[in-house]
């Protein structure tokens, strides 16, 4: 057994062997990874079915936003005053250029992550909706360079 097996109690060996191996190639067909664990078809099918609905698992597509043409991924910190912070959390999901909205602690308790085709879109978008966000009190807006590592492996 893996070593970090213990870290994912929640899931059974079964379902380990098959999550480990669909985060790799999610479209790993079911009779290939039924002859690897040593089990039906039928049974990797029932337990993806399962993992699916339970909301464990989802078999998505990933798109490279470089390659789609967004050039410019941009990590903004946000303070909200603390009787608006559900509003701004609310207008924020309207918003297509947010990708991400986590809720932080210390001096600002936003974290947003936006992705701008370039620094045009991004100026437009600082200036036009971001500042115009009733209940935000300060920005603090790192522009990311380089990414270094971005995995979508959660189990190990």
């Amino acid at each position: 057994m893996n070593t970090q097996r213990y870290l994912y109690s929640e899931l059974d060996d079964l379902d380990y062997q098959i999550v480990t191996r669909l985060q790799e190639n999610a479209r790993l067909p079911f009779t290939q990874i039924a002859k690897e664990i040593g089990v039906t078809e039928k049974t990797i099918r029932i337990r993806v079915q399962q993992m699916q609905e339970e909301g464990i698992l989802s078999l998505v597509g990933i798109v490279n936003p470089i390659k789609a043409g967004i050039l410019v991924q941009t990590m903004i910190q946000v303070a909200v005053e603390n009787h608006m912070l559900e509003n701004v959390i609310e207008v924020m999901n309207d918003i297509h250029e947010i990708r991400l909205v986590i809720l932080t602690s210390g001096d600002y308790q936003l974290l947003i992550q936006v992705f701008t085709r370039d620094y045009h879109e991004l100026s437009n978008f600082l200036v036009n909706r971001l500042n115009k966000i009733d209940g935000i009190t300060k920005t603090n807006v790192i522009i990311e360079l380089k990414v270094l590592k971005s995995k979508l492996k959660f189990i190990r």
